[in-house]
Order: structure tokens, then C-alpha cells, then sequence
């Protein structure tokens, strides 16, 4: 089952499950904090299951709070979790209410902690007034691809903004006890104050006594905001040399206009207007803005490939 394939199927999926939210999920208002997203996120396992099982695959979940949710395994074949015998890929699904913050969408986990062929599904949903009175929670849009791609693009902006990962030289734990050539914190995040960004980080770097860690590390959307020129350079550089970071980047750049809007200048938009020889000239940045998303339809792509 290569990624292609995954992605038509959970197309046909997601619209089963529109489908069924429209005929069992309707409720009288929209509230933000009702576990709506969990409940996506296990449907999404359910008719994921049903679309994979024409192919001979399955869905097997995994228990206990591990990180990962789902596993793709191939069908009536043995399954051996320790060895991964059976399977074609493990899944971590992830979902966002478009209307609610984005604080709750994370995704911290460590390079070392996932698998080369590990996915990431990000699930976008909204609720949709359908009646004077009803709404009813509905997909708006996804993604998925390698977690470690997310992972590289996510870590390198990490450290343009001034944040490290512990190592045995730099590590601020003291007396961990751990062997000279071992560290029991390698890899984890430390924020520009050198504060942990995981629970799982060095004790002595939390940031307080009230506070255990400060959790800004690996947020969906906001891993991708950047600060100075350094970390705009390594945006542009990574988005244009790597397929799967365009996506998810344009994924939530379709998404969320204004994170797209903030993440370029005036004069940057001005440049792409100026490709298609649109008239800026007198116009506010929001003006130039929109004169290119009505007039350029790939201008995701003119941003990616014309900027540096």
C-alpha cells in the first residue's frame, strides 16, 4: 500500500465520514471542547479500515497510549508489534478544529522515537450550521506524509529560533547518573532560554516550579512561524527542495490564509504580483494580498519557487 493510494483512499473515507456526521452527529450548537476531535480521529480509523480492506490491507490499533494510532497491516497475516512483521506503515492522527486554538495541535514527538516510514495525518475539521438550529462536525481538509519530513522541517526552524536539542556536551542535567558516552536526555528541545519543551526533557531545565515545561515546541501551525532572516531563509530553502514539506506547508498555508499572509513581506508579495504584471502600486499589503490569491491561482507555487 504505497502513500498515493492511502491518500485516494482516505478521501473516500473522509466523505463517508461527512456523511455519516450528517446523519448522526448533529447537535444543537458547536462546542469547541467536546472530544468531537478524538471521536474524528478514531472514525477516520473505522472507514480507513473499510477502504483497506478491498485492497487486503487492515487497520490494527495500538493500545496503552502509545504514539502511534493506527498500523497499516497487510491482511490474514501475522502481526509482530516488537519486530513489525505484517506491517506496512504505523500512523499517528492528528485533528484541528478549525474554529478553536491551535494550542491543542501537537506534535513533539522525537525523531528517534518514530519510524523511517512512520506517517503523520493531520485531519482539519469545522463545524457547519446545516439547520436554523443544528450543526454538524465536517472534515475540511487533511493531510498526510512522512512524519520524519514534518520532523526535519519542524526542528530546523526549532533552531533558527535559537532552540537546541540536549546532547551528552550541552546537556543541563548534572547528575543523571549516566554513562560518559550516554544521555538519557539526547535529543530532547530546549527553547532559546534553554528551558525544556517536553515533559520528558531534563528536570533542572523546566521552566518554573509551577510550570514543568514550556509545550511551544511542535505545534501544527506554529512550528512554522519564523523570526529573522536566517529562519525565513531555511522556510524558503527546505519548501523548495523537499516535495513533502511543500505540502504540508501548503496544507496549512490553504488553510489558515493568515499564518501564509504573515509569513512573507509587503515586498515579497509585491514581487509575485509584479511576475504576472499586476498593478500594486498605492495598495496596502492585504490589498496586494488579495489582488494575487484572485489572479494568480498558482501562486502557492510562485511563492515556493520565486523567493529567497
Amino acid at each position: 500500500m504505497n502513500l498515493n493510494k492511502l491518500k485516494e483512499l482516505s478521501i473516500l473515507a473522509t466523505k463517508k465520514i461527512n456523511q455519516f456526521s450528517g446523519n448522526v452527529l448533529r447537535t444543537r450548537g458547536g462546542r469547541i471542547g467536546s472530544g468531537m476531535g478524538l471521536l474524528i480521529e478514531a472514525l477516520w480509523g473505522y472507514y480507513i479500515n473499510m477502504e483497506l480492506e478491498k485492497e487486503d490491507f487492515e487497520i490494527g490499533w495500538f493500545p496503552d497510549h502509545q504514539y502511534n494510532d493506527f498500523v497499516c497491516l497487510r491482511k490474514n497475516e501475522e502481526w509482530n508489534e516488537a519486530t513489525k512483521e505484517g506491517e506496512a506503515y504505523r500512523m499517528e492522527v492528528k485533528s484541528m478544529n478549525f474554529g478553536a486554538d491551535e494550542s491543542k495541535g501537537h506534535f513533539d514527538v522525537l525523531s528517534s522515537e518514530i519510524g523511517k516510514s512512520d506517517l503523520l495525518i493531520v485531519i482539519i475539521w469545522e463545524w457547519v450550521q446545516i439547520t436554523k438550529y443544528h450543526s454538524v462536525p465536517k472534515i475540511k481538509d487533511q493531510y498526510i506524509g512522512l512524519a520524519q519530513e514534518v520532523i526535519t522541517l519542524r526542528d530546523a526552524l526549532h533552531k533558527t529560533r535559537g532552540g537546541t536539542f540536549v546532547a551528552k556536551e550541552n546537556c543541563p542535567e548534572q547528575d543523571c547518573g549516566c554513562a560518559d558516552n550516554i544521555c538519557l536526555y539526547e535529543g530532547e528541545p530546549l527553547n532559546a532560554a534553554g528551558k525544556r519543551e517536553r515533559f520528558k526533557g531534563p528536570p533542572s531545565a523546566r521552566p518554573s516550579q509551577k510550570v514543568s515545561y514550556a509545550a511551544n515546541f511542535g505545534g501544527l501551525i506554529r512550528m512554522l512561524k519564523t523570526s529573522g532572516s536566517d529562519s525565513r531563509k531555511k522556510f524558503r530553502a527546505l519548501r523548495k527542495t523537499n516535495a513533502s514539506i511543500d505540502e504540508y506547508i501548503s496544507f496549512i498555508h490553504r488553510n489558515y490564509l493568515s499564518e501564509e499572509a504573515n509569513q512573507y513581506t509587503k515586498s515579497e508579495w509585491n514581487t509575485i504580483a509584479s511576475l504576472y504584471n499586476l498593478n500594486t502600486s498605492s495598495l496596502s499589503k492585504k490589498e496586494i494580498i488579495d489582488l494575487v490569491r484572485e489572479n494568480v491561482p498558482e501562486y502557492h507555487t510562485a511563492l515556493r519557487d520565486n523567493l529567497k
